[in-house]
């Protein structure tokens, strides 16, 4: 196991979260790729490719120790990574409101349980001389969650395409690891109205804080709630329309959101971003296309130079590694990601 991998185990020891044994192994692999390791052939369990999605989106939710542990060691770049940004004279209310009127507008169409969504992410902390396609990490998952296919080192050394049966997966009443149907099912169950929405995530967030007890809550309630729901929007093809929209008459609600045009995704491409700081001192940004509001990618950026927990040594069976306090200048990327692509495919292997 690597540094990065041991970090990991050691934050979320500190950093409890919801389904914590359940998200292990996908968060391992998703720091595999966000450090550009070069893989062979996998060893041990294979990570669904849905489980893969749900750990790169969580770590918004799950806390910023977790996304220092993602890219630390990694070109991630000060001042923010992007060219300076401007707030807009568009409230964040107001533009919220203009998106949930345009997804009210849309048709709603459950996939079936046999077909297949095509996912591309792009992750800007991999290393540049890792494989193409770990930078741009390319995932086909069927909709019931059954079957799942990605790009592996082959044994002639090129990537080959493997795809796998995954079996049924039973899942808890508020996992981060659902298969595309449980959670277009399950997002579907959510509150409609936006007080009542925000009065259940709020809840939700009450009972994570009360589970971490001692550790605390240093982002705040809203903070987390933010980040939650900004994880949902990313689902994309597993998001009802009817969902989507309450969620963005939901956002207007919490306080502290703000709107600023100019911002760029990671592969640079122009959006939206809907932002807000934690009281960690941690900007979270869900990039929105600025003309279809769908979700482009998503940004923690350390807004104040501060000492985060850095662990050191290997952990053993018996022993944990040691925690130390580190240095983190105001202005560095912590995570950045893009949602290149996503749709709906026939098989495996076909793109849009």
């Amino acid at each position: 196991m690597n540094d990065i991998e041991e970090r990991v185990r050691a934050l979320r020891d500190e950093v409890p979260e919801p389904d914590a044994a359940r998200l292990a192994s996908g968060r391992a692999r998703l720091v595999a790729a966000a450090s550009g390791r070069r893989s062979g052939r996998r060893s041990g369990p294979r990570v669904p490719a849905w489980r893969l999605a749900a750990a790169g989106t969580a770590v918004a939710v799950l806390g910023v120790p977790a996304a220092i542990a993602v890219l630390d060691g990694g070109p991630a770049r000060e001042g923010g990574g992007r060219p300076p940004v401007s707030a807009t004279p568009v409230s964040a209310a107001a533009f919220l409101e203009s998106a949930a009127r345009d997804v009210d507008q849309r048709f709603d169409h459950r996939p079936g349980d046999h077909q297949w969504i095509y996912t591309k992410v792009y992750n800007a902390g991999a290393d540049p001389r890792a494989p193409r396609y770990e930078l741009q990490r390319e995932t086909w998952t069927r909709f019931d969650g059954l079957k799942s296919a990605d790009y592996t080192m082959g044994a002639d050394g090129k990537p080959k395409l493997e795809i796998e049966d995954e079996g049924w997966v039973k899942t808890g009443t508020d996992s981060e690891e659902r298969t595309p149907a449980q959670w277009y099912d399950y997002l579907r169950t959510l509150p409609m109205t936006p007080g009542d929405q925000l009065s259940a995530m709020r809840k939700r967030a009450d009972e994570y804080a009360a589970e971490m007890g001692t550790a605390g809550f240093r982002q705040g309630r809203d903070q987390w709630v933010f980040a939650r729901l900004g994880h949902y929007l990313s689902l994309e093809q597993a998001m009802p329309e009817p969902g989507r929209a309450a969620i963005f008459r939901t956002l207007a609600r919490i306080p502290g959101i703000e709107i600023r045009q100019g911002v760029r995704d990671a592969l640079g491409r122009p959006g939206v971003g809907l932002t807000r700081t934690g009281g960690d001192g941690v900007r979270t940004e869900f990039i929105l296309d600025p003309d279809t509001y769908t979700y482009r990618g998503m940004r923690l950026v350390n807004v104040k130079a501060q000492m985060l927990p850095y662990s050191l040594g290997k952990s053993t069976p018996t022993s944990r590694p040691v925690m130390k306090p580190k240095h983190v200048p105001a202005g560095k990327v912590l995570v950045d990601t893009a949602l290149e692509a996503t749709a709906m495919v026939q098989r495996p292997g076909q793109r849009p």
